[in-house]
């Protein structure tokens, strides 16, 4: 018996795809930047570092295995500048996160979208 199999879609029609689920485009960057939140009542901090930047938020690896949903404050080091998040994506490995700012703001990267 023959078994046949489909071929996989072209990588650039997932591509094609994925982009139009967003909303914002995509920078390839890293910006690094410290992240704070609050757990069990004590500040905590983490060191952190972004894979790609868009206007509502980033996919960044962070020093800290933070849950979903965890709020969290973005703390950019080049510019001091802060900005507030949510926690809206993990990888199955803990350090790779998606974070979405409450207040989405191209200029809090400093970079030209």
């Amino acid at each position: 018996m023959a078994t046949k199999t489909l071929n996989p879609p072209a990588p650039v029609a997932v591509d094609d795809r994925w982009a139009k689920l967003r909303s914002h485009k995509r920078i390839i960057s890293r910006v690094k930047f410290k992240i704070e939140w609050e757990e069990a009542g004590k500040k905590q901090q983490a060191n952190a570092v972004t894979v790609d930047v868009s206007h509502s938020g980033c996919m960044a690896i962070v020093g800290a295995p933070l849950p979903m949903h965890q709020k969290v404050r973005l703390i950019h080091a080049d510019t001091g500048r802060q900005a507030d998040a949510q926690v809206v994506w993990r990888d199955h490995e803990a350090w790779d996160v998606g974070l979405e700012l409450e207040r989405p703001d191209a200029s809090f990267w400093g970079l030209q979208f």
